[in-house]
Parts: structure tokens; sequence; C-alpha cells
């Protein structure tokens, strides 16, 4: 019998650091509500619902970021219609990365743009994707994409970067590498084969970014005193991209009870506390560093999305 879902924390601890003024959430997701917007019929996890309003009130009424980009989660498939609803409720305040077919049709794409859609997303983990993009498929949707100057948002594993790393160097739009491209951070960095070439990669070409986020995923631990292996990563990816570094919170994290084994607190609860993620994880991934941090969460991201 699966474990249940666990259900996001509605009460992220106090911020110990202030958050620059325009801070954007590169990665998180809205989730539902299911009588509006149903799950995928293809879903492979039964998240609890998160609506633009509570990841409003959650990131930036009680974090400080002034918006968000809303990331199409996997378990609403090719619908997009809670990312577009999101962006236009938040008046300028949100952008969006979209999950589509190569069928989608230029008026579509015009409409998702006017919202304030600015990329796709293709996924490569069998967890949270029913099946994978072929790449010839992604060549297709990055050609009619290109025009209207959006991006490729990939979320692959290490297994996936033969595959990868050619598709990346071809693309015609600028790519975003999700998740630092999920390198076993138990190999230190200089001594980490497929990270040293995610950082080969990167230097191929000036319009690869990439999300510096989510350390619960790679150590598995929601606890943040685990998450600082993780750190050396992110200031890698930082001295080497510092203008090409996005970062975010995650939330609301929905499959949480696959992948934590090491939970916070007693008893023990697998979901990070979204303060966590900015105290621990934001703040000293941009070594602490204000003029760092600005540049990651206020400048970086208007390279690829528009707000007010």
């Amino acid at each position: 019998m699966p474990e249940p879902y666990v259900e996001q924390d509605h009460n992220p601890h106090p911020l110990e650091f202030a958050m620059p003024a325009g801070a954007i959430d590169a990665h998180m997701h809205v989730i539902g509500p299911f009588d509006q917007f149903p799950l995928s019929p293809k879903a492979q996890y039964q998240p609890f619902p998160a609506s633009w309003q509570e990841q409003k009130s959650i990131l930036c009424d009680r974090l400080g970021f002034y918006g968000y980009v809303v990331v199409q989660a996997t378990c609403h498939g090719t619908d997009n219609r809670v990312v577009v609803d999101a962006c236009e409720h938040m008046e300028g305040r949100a952008a969006g990365v979209a999950s589509v077919t190569e069928d989608i049709s230029a008026d579509e794409l015009k409409r998702m743009h006017e919202a304030g859609i600015r990329g796709v997303r293709f996924a490569f983990l069998p967890h949270i994707a029913s099946e994978t993009t072929p790449p010839e498929v992604i060549q297709r949707v990055a050609a009619k994409i290109a025009p209207l100057g959006w991006h490729t948002d990939l979320y692959f594993l290490p297994q996936n970067f033969d595959i990868m790393e050619p598709l990346i160097k071809s693309l015609p739009t600028p790519v975003i590498i999700d998740h630092m491209g999920r390198p076993d951070v138990n190999v230190p960095v200089e001594k980490n084969d497929y990270f040293q070439k995610l950082l080969a990669l990167g230097a191929t070409r000036n319009d690869i970014f990439w999300k510096v986020t989510s350390p619960d995923r790679y150590t598995r631990s929601a606890r943040p005193e685990d998450w600082g292996i993780v750190l050396p990563f992110a200031h890698a990816l930082i001295a080497a991209f510092p203008g090409n570094i996005l970062s975010g919170t995650d939330r609301p994290r929905p499959n949480m009870n696959t992948v934590i084994v090491t939970g916070r607190g007693n008893p023990p609860n697998k979901m990070p506390n979204d303060g966590d993620i900015a105290n621990h994880w934001i703040w000293p991934s941009a070594h602490k560093d204000p003029a760092i941090l600005k540049r990651i969460l206020v400048e970086n991201p208007r390279k690829l999305y528009h707000f007010k």
C-alpha cells in the first residue's frame, strides 16, 4: 500500500534575511482546485490542491516574493488552463511554463503568450511523467515557440544525459535545466563526472539557464541541516554562469511521500517548510550575499519572463 501523500506546510518559518524587492520564485506549481481544473487521467500522483491564491498568500504575502513562475505540474497533463488562470489573476506578477504536444496551434500559443506563458516543459522522470517526449518532437515544438521568444525547460536525470546533450546544443530556443540536472550530490563536484559534463555543456551556449532548486530532492531529506552537501553544486553553477541562475521554492512539492526518506521534527514530517527552503537553501546558495541574491531572484528571471 503506497504511503499517503503529504500536504504542503501552510505555516512558513519567518525569513532570516531581507528578500530583495521584485524577487521572483522561478519554480513553483499551481494545482487545482480540482472541480475547476481536474487532474489528468494519466497523472502519476494524487496531490493536494494548491491554488494560485494559496501560493500568493504563502510566497508573496508571507515570504516576500513579488511574483512567481507557475510551472505546469505533470499531474495536470497538457491542460494548461490552471497556469493561464493563475497568470491572469496575478495581474502581471506571474508568468508561466506550459506543457504541450506538437499539435499545439499557433493561435493557442498566442493566447497563452498573451496570458504570460513564456516556455514549455518536458519531464523525463518516470515517477511524475507517464511517458517521455522523443527529442525530435521537442525539436518541432521548440521550432513553434521560438518566434515567441519562449524557452524550453528540461527536467531529466543523469541517465538521460546522452540524449539531452545533443538536443540542448541544437534547440532554437533558450534552455532551462531543471533542478541543476539532478546530480548525485554524494559525489563531490570536482569528482562528479556527470556534473562536470553539465558544466561543460553550459559553456557551449550563453542561453542555457539553471534552476538551483530543491535540496530536499537530492538529499531525500526535509531537514535543512542535511542540505549543506548540495551547496557546492549550486555555488559551482553560480560561479560559472552568474547571469543564468534562477531559484525558487518548488512549492507545493506534491510527491514528497515517495521522495523524502528523512523527515523533519518529531513525529517526522516529510514535507519541507517553505521558510526553511528560503533561509537554508536560497539564501546560502547565494553565499548570503544580497547582491548575488538580487541577481538570482530579481535580474535573471526577467531575462526569460515578463512582469509588471
